[in-house]
């Protein structure tokens, strides 16, 4: 079996444990399977057309990304027009499939590509800019869905930015702990981060082109902050294995999942989505989430 294939099968466990659980819409479920097997699909069939034997963009010099340049700024990933776009299409047929306010938010996305007043080349150069006033406009357009646009770009790149981002990872190995505020491949912020081996090694997961990397097992993730008297850190009873992390300094906050004493299954994006009812009490105790959810929520 391939590491694509334990990884397409480790999502779909997990969205199966998510189900058993009852905590979240079976119709949100069922759309972010169909979105996950599309996404390993399209990686899949991009490694099979030989994309991964074509040459890297040129990447940031040893000297600079050691003292904390990113290996390819996010702006700069090249973007796979076609099988992106053909990617596109078909998740929006999928949301749009899922009925109720999606089926309405669909429509309307599908209506501006139609029209050009939404173009795919816009959309995505969008997202790589991270680009929130552009989303932001098209929030007031989908206002039942406000999330969908970013959602839908998210969904389409994501695999071809995995892709790209590992075969960075194959040319320039990511040694030692990283000791900066940002993905060593594309500079985003992480989402999530992790706790794993039985020495409890600290890993962060991004944000965009969903690397993991190890960071210091002590600190603010964010701002760098080491003094504990700022650092604190929360769990609840409900959720056994996740955690909050949270930063006086810059009163922004990380979850953390760990697992290795718990017979779970570990799929990051999916640990972010089980563990969403955290990012409430975080941002009810004042502090703050850098970053969208794993899907854009």
């Amino acid at each position: 079996m391939t590491d694509l294939a334990k990884e397409e099968q480790r999502f779909s466990r997990k969205i199966g444990a998510l189900r058993a659980k009852g905590n979240f819409p079976a119709a949100m479920l069922t759309l972010l399977e169909t979105v996950g097997g599309r996404q390993f699909q399209a990686m899949v069939e991009q490694a099979s057309r030989g994309d991964a034997s074509s040459g890297l963009p040129e990447l940031t010099a040893p000297e600079r990304h050691v003292q904390g340049a990113s290996l390819l700024p996010r702006a700069s990933f090249p973007l796979d027009l076609e099988p992106a776009r053909a990617l596109l299409a078909t998740i929006l047929e999928d949301v749009r499939a899922a009925g109720s306010e999606l089926e309405i938010g669909a429509d309307r996305v599908m209506e501006a590509l139609e029209t050009e007043e939404l173009t795919v080349e816009r959309l995505f150069q969008a997202y790589l800019d991270e680009d929130q006033d552009f989303f932001a406009v098209w929030a007031g357009k989908t206002p039942t869905t406000p999330k969908l646009l970013f959602f839908l770009a998210q969904s389409a790149l994501t695999p071809f930015i995995k892709s790209l981002a590992r075969r960075i990872v194959e040319a320039r190995p990511l040694n030692g702990v990283w000791e900066h505020g940002h993905c060593p491949v594309c500079g985003s912020l992480p989402y999530l981060s992790s706790l794993e081996t039985r020495e409890g090694l600290r890993k962060m997961h991004c944000s965009f082109c969903q690397t993991a990397y190890r960071v210091a097992r002590i600190g603010c993730v964010y701002c760098g902050e080491r003094d504990p008297q700022k650092l604190h850190y929360f769990d609840v009873e409900d959720l056994p294995g996740f955690r909050v992390d949270l930063c006086d300094q810059c009163r922004m906050y990380v979850k953390t999942a760990d697992f290795r004493q718990l017979d779970r299954i570990s799929v990051p994006v999916l640990d972010d989505l089980e563990s969403l009812a955290m990012d409430v009490l975080a941002q009810a105790r004042g502090h703050v989430r850098p970053t969208l959810s794993a899907f854009g929520f």
